[in-house]
């Protein structure tokens, strides 16, 4: 019995610290950071998988989550975090006397950048078994980083047992195992940069020529300048959708995941969902951290309707 809409499973770093200056230094060089002394103290709660899942959780999904992470998951009090968002932690593997990893994600003025990360004991998730339980009884599963063995396991299986599947993420990453990940989702999320890293290792000249892979839909997301969604019946465009201001971009492309398989799993049209996506990451920019401002379904479909002049009926 389908008891979860969504599974969301992927071991990487659950601690965030954002640091953001006017530009990049050169090598050798120091820069100020430009930024509030609180933030640059902040340590935030993250990960792909469970950034989507918190999300989901928010709109108000019956969504789980697995991953591998530390016993401070517990200590850091993320884990009670995720329950009082919905979530469901069977699918969670805490390591006893272990460390979960940390981000620390460099930004310049234009936000470009790059991110340095210590996995912790992430970095053993092939160690333990994917949840195959907990993925038997949901309807859609998406998978983020780490692209291994442990989440392979766990989207083949999604598809064994009829689930809606999907990729979040460098799925180039993957090495020999990516056709493997490939052949088995239905549908792709990735961001320009990790489009163009799986174009290129599979000598792709567009997202399009991924489609013959498996997906049946690749979505590449493309910030303020929104979607480009690619299917057998062509390119669409779809909108982005301004926030009230924007502070920080930090999970921004995960909480456009979560939004959109909201709107897809409830029977929404592609372009209705994409705009989902997009209204729900727009909440997200607009303060420091990935999971700090989540939206509820009621103030999604107010915005929603603000900019796109008709209601959301979820």
């Amino acid at each position: 019995m389908k008891t979860l809409e969504l599974f969301s499973i992927g071991s990487w770093t659950i601690f965030d610290h954002l640091l953001r200056m006017k530009r990049l230094p050169r090598d050798g060089e120091t820069v100020p950071l430009d930024m509030p002394m609180e933030e640059v103290e902040a340590i935030h709660f993250g990960d792909c998988s469970a950034n989507i899942a918190a999300v989901a959780g928010a709109l108000g999904m019956k969504v789980g989550l697995g991953m591998v992470v530390g016993d401070d998951f517990r200590s850091s009090g993320y884990a009670d975090h995720m329950i009082r968002n919905g979530v469901d932690l069977g699918g969670v593997e805490v390591v006893a006397g272990e460390r979960s990893g940390h981000s620390f994600n460099f930004f310049d003025a234009a936000n470009g950048g790059f991110c340095v990360s210590h996995l912790g004991i992430a970095e053993k998730q092939d160690d333990w078994r994917a949840p195959l339980e907990e993925i038997e009884r949901s309807g859609a599963v998406v998978i983020s980083e780490a692209f291994s063995p442990y989440t392979l396991d766990a989207i083949e299986h999604g598809r064994r047992t009829g689930a809606l599947t999907a990729i979040n993420g460098m799925v180039a990453t993957a090495g020999a195992l990516a056709p493997r990940f490939l052949a088995a989702t239905d549908i792709l999320f990735l961001s320009r940069g990790e489009a163009d890293e799986l174009m290129r290792s599979l000598g792709a000249a567009s997202p399009a020529d991924i489609l013959p892979h498996g997906p049946r839909l690749v979505v590449v997301t493309r910030g303020g300048e929104g979607s480009a969604w690619y299917s057998n019946d062509g390119r669409q465009d779809m909108p982005s959708v301004k926030p009230a201001t924007f502070v920080d971009s930090t999970g921004a492309g995960d909480s456009f995941v979560a939004g959109t398989l909201k709107g897809l799993i409830a029977g929404q049209s592609n372009e209705t969902a994409a705009r989902i996506g997009a209204t729900v990451a727009s909440f997200v920019i607009e303060k420091w951290g990935c999971q700090t401002n989540l939206p509820s379904l009621a103030q999604v479909a107010e915005r929603f309707e603000a900019n796109f002049g008709r209601k959301l009926s979820l």
